[in-house]
């Protein structure tokens, strides 16, 4: 049956093609007519014009129809198919579309066209549709938004009906409140196009003021919620607030500056907030039963909603925040799931994106819950601190969220101090090595574990810990030098550094020494000469401040420990006169190297005799 219908298709064709050519004028002048039976349009003359004449008029009359009718631009890539067009129909005028070449060819043999032949011509418009050629900015397209003021879409509900306004509350009686209260539930999962502020403002007015009377008689009256408002609630809230998220519009990682980046903006915010509080007060009502909403709000809710806090809105950010917080603490059966829910999401960002935006929202909701963990730790928990919590220090942009992973940290550790070891090690493991200010931050942390530490934890940890802390005092960067020299300020990190003053001053004492050299010279010189003003050069300083600091806390070993101070002395002295004598024999090796090459060059074998390298 294909076989025939393939002849009968060159026949009819070349048949058309054979027709003798009309006038051009009589061509253009006339206007295809609609065949009733099949759809197709007949046409005296679009059959014998020429491909390139056709292409023009097919893309300036698509064109044309598409600005009439407003297309859209998922519509532009093909024609609008016959149920599409009878559903519209009621509300937009029907446009006459210009045939293509197979439709017209089809067309001057009347009624007797084949089903396959108006599919073939179906996928032959589909593929080849003029709006391919036609460039994108110059179809009649609504202007966009600013990118930066909108980080998701939101299409309008197709077939929607009008929003119409229903009674109040206090207008009906009590015991029609939950039939009501159902209705305005179902009117609010009507979305508008908020990328338009001009189309439908009544609409979204009377949406608005239906989420605050529903978020107000939750507030206000004690009902007892069915199952089915529970249900009603929930898919309310998932089709105005569960949406994919789009690639981010700011900068990732160290290059994003919060004060200096404009923050990206939901249009919908005035709409989703309202949203958002209305289910967090129907969630937090004494009203509200776990057992009957665990159906509507289970493991599938939930990392629907963590995948929410990849939002660029810190506003939406900080109202799922409070939406999970409050989940995990009315589910008993969730906090399981929510946690390795969570971890799953830190793993992903360390070791694959390093990218997501809500780190610091997730980590301020497990500060609250660790600090709800009893005692003794589980050995979930432990491992949780291990490897997901410790590997957040290694990612690049850990100046966002480092204040809420710090607290989180010193949370484990009020709670068990046996894990000091394991945290400072792992610290240590991810000190930055030419990242002056992300070393910061890793010594801000040491300095808030410096004030709950045990003593005894102390002791296992302060060689590894001091070797990278001596490294820091003679850091180039001031800041850096300046801030481990500033923990000598700190009452309880005096006392654990002078009770084991044995072990910490051989380790940190050349560092600080180099940088008090100025300091102690001036004072040996003033001392001598104590009529004369005194200068000096600083051969071993580029700052003050950081001299006076090195110097204070030498002399506050001095003080305390004088025979752990002298013998530090001795031994820095022995290890200069060292180092000393391996450079000065250094460089007699390249003096002899030297020699030796220039007279290889000259051709003086008896010098290269005397000449003797070791």
């Amino acid at each position: 049956m294909m076989k025939g219908f393939k002849q009968r298709f060159r026949s009819k064709t070349g048949s058309a093609k054979g027709e003798k050519k009309k006038d051009k004028k009589e061509e253009t002048g006339k206007k295809p007519e609609k065949v009733k039976s099949t759809g197709s349009f007949q046409s005296n003359s679009s059959a014998s014009t020429s491909p390139t004449s056709m292409k023009r008029t097919q893309s300036a009359s698509s064109e044309q129809s598409s600005l009439n009718s407003g297309v859209d631009n998922s519509a532009s890539a093909s024609p609008p198919s016959t149920s599409s067009t009878k559903s519209g129909s009621q509300s937009q005028p029907p446009q006459i579309q210009t045939p293509t070449p197979l439709a017209a060819s089809s067309s001057n043999r009347g009624d007797d066209v084949l089903p396959a032949e108006i599919e073939l011509s179906k996928l032959h418009t589909a593929h080849h549709s003029p709006f391919d050629k036609v460039p994108k900015d110059d179809l009649g397209l609504k202007p966009r938004t600013p990118q930066r003021h909108s980080s998701s879409r939101f299409e309008p509900t197709n077939d929607q009906q009008p929003f119409e306004k229903l009674a109040s509350f206090d207008e009906v009686d009590p015991e029609f409140h939950v039939e009501l209260f159902i209705q305005k539930v179902d009117q609010c999962k009507i979305m508008f196009d908020f990328y338009d502020p001009s189309s439908d403002i009544q609409g979204k007015e009377l949406k608005r003021i239906t989420l605050h009377e529903l978020t107000s008689f939750i507030s206000t009256t004690r009902m007892t919620f069915t199952s089915e408002m529970y249900e009603h609630v929930v898919e309310m809230f998932k089709v105005n607030v569960f949406r994919p998220i789009p690639p981010p519009v700011n900068p990732v990682g160290e290059i994003y500056d919060p004060d200096e980046d404009e923050p990206v903006y939901e249009l919908a915010w005035p709409h989703m907030q309202m949203v958002y509080e209305f289910f967090l007060r129907f969630v937090e009502s004494p009203d509200f039963n776990n057992s009957i909403a665990k159906p509507y709000i289970d493991h599938k809710f939930v990392l629907t909603l963590l995948e929410l806090f990849d939002s660029e809105d810190n506003r939406e950010r900080d109202c799922l925040k409070t939406t999970l917080h409050r989940i995990y603490g009315k589910f008993l059966s969730l906090r399981s799931f929510i946690r390795k829910s969570i971890s799953n999401i830190f793993l992903n960002f360390v070791y694959e994106t390093g990218r997501f935006n809500g780190i610091s929202e997730l980590l301020e909701i497990l500060g609250s819950i660790i600090n709800g963990f009893a005692l003794p730790l589980k050995e979930e928990h432990k491992i949780f601190l291990i490897r997901v919590l410790i590997p957040l220090h290694k990612v690049r942009c850990l100046s966002l969220y480092h204040p809420q992973l710090a607290y989180c940290i010193l949370q484990f550790l009020e709670k068990d101090p046996s894990l000091t070891e394991e945290v400072i090690m792992g610290l240590l493991r991810y000190w930055p090595k030419i990242n002056s200010p992300k070393e910061l931050m890793f010594l801000n942390e040491i300095e808030d574990i410096f004030e709950i530490i045990d003593s005894q934890e102390f002791q296992r940890i302060e060689i590894p810990l001091f070797a990278q802390l001596s490294k820091c005092i003679s850091s180039p960067h001031f800041q850096v030098s300046e801030k481990v020299l500033c923990y000598f300020n700190n009452e309880y990190f005096v006392s654990l550094v002078t009770e084991n003053a044995e072990n910490i001053l051989p380790i940190i004492f050349p560092a600080l020494f180099d940088l008090a050299q100025p300091e102690l010279d001036a004072i040996e010189q003033q001392q001598q000469q104590p009529a004369m003003e005194f200068t000096y050069d600083e051969p071993n300083n580029w700052n003050r401040t950081i001299s006076s600091l090195a110097y204070n806390a030498l002399k506050l070993f001095m003080d305390t420990n004088p025979i752990v101070y002298d013998r530090c002395c001795i031994l820095y002295e022995e290890q200069t006169k060292e180092e000393k004598s391996q450079k000065d024999l250094r460089t007699q090796h390249w003096k002899k190297l030297e020699t030796y090459v220039e007279k290889l060059k000259l051709g003086d074998d008896d010098g290269l005799e005397s000449v003797q390298i070791k």
